[in-house]
């Protein structure tokens, strides 16, 4: 089975897919971990400038994203783990400034069908749920469950200041607002698979929910869909 989780910048997707993966015992790609991995590659090892990003050399996006060089590995305790020429480099993919950089990267055509093609084989041994900003649209569009988790601008921007903030990296209300709010804007406007509600999938607009009762809601729709799978066997589990 392959769910997708597709929603605007700090809509809690990530939170939400890594918990119903746990429960489920499916395995989690977070793609946009993958974006976050190409940008901080590109920034240190290949030593691109925030324009670099903007015009990058396939060539070297093709070198970043080999399977002997770039491993993704998911863990239910540890999340997701991104492995380059050997060196963990998960612990710097979470920064603000690698969360600008993912975006500018990801508005890349090419970039994107290269990564539409490492998502896909990441995906194809497991039940999967799968997370992102085009997974429903683009990656599985004929996936078995699509949903689209979004909240209001000035919701997800308090979020996003507090999720910050936690990292020890601190804006103001304002800041916060006009950062999340650009980025909704790059996403949405992109040329390349731009951030979209997909075709067939629940819109859980959870502005006003718990996390507990987002889960609860997007748990029932996933049992339902399973108990009428007429196929009864999952792929493998993760």
């Amino acid at each position: 089975m392959i769910i997708t989780i597709d929603g605007p910048t700090a809509s809690g997707k990530s939170t939400i897919a890594r918990t119903l993966a746990t429960q489920l015992n499916f395995y989690y790609v977070a793609t946009g971990m993958l974006y976050r991995a190409l940008a901080y590659i590109l920034t240190t090892t290949y030593h691109y400038s925030r324009d670099d990003l903007h015009h990058p050399k396939l060539a070297d996006v093709h070198a970043c994203l080999q399977s002997d060089r770039l491993h993704y590995r998911y863990d239910p305790i540890k999340g997701s783990i991104l492995i380059f020429d050997g060196i963990d480099i998960t612990p710097h993919l979470k920064t603000a400034v690698i969360d600008e950089y993912s975006s500018i990267i990801s508005a890349h055509e090419k970039v994107r069908e290269e990564m539409v093609q490492l998502q896909r084989t990441l995906s194809n041994h497991f039940d999967v749920i799968v997370e992102g900003r085009d997974c429903g649209s683009v990656v599985f569009p004929n996936a078995d469950i699509k949903f689209f988790v979004t909240a209001s601008l000035q919701v997800r921007a308090e979020r996003w200041r507090f999720d910050q903030a936690a990292k020890g990296n601190y804006f103001s209300a304002e800041q916060a607002f006009q950062i999340v709010k650009e980025r909704d804007f790059r996403d949405e406007t992109r040329s390349a698979s731009p951030l979209i509600i997909p075709d067939g999938a629940v819109v859980v607009d959870n502005s006003y929910m718990s996390k507990e009762q987002t889960l609860a809601y997007m748990l029932d729709i996933i049992k339902e869909k399973q108990s009428f799978d007429t196929s009864g066997k999952a792929r493998h589990s993760g």
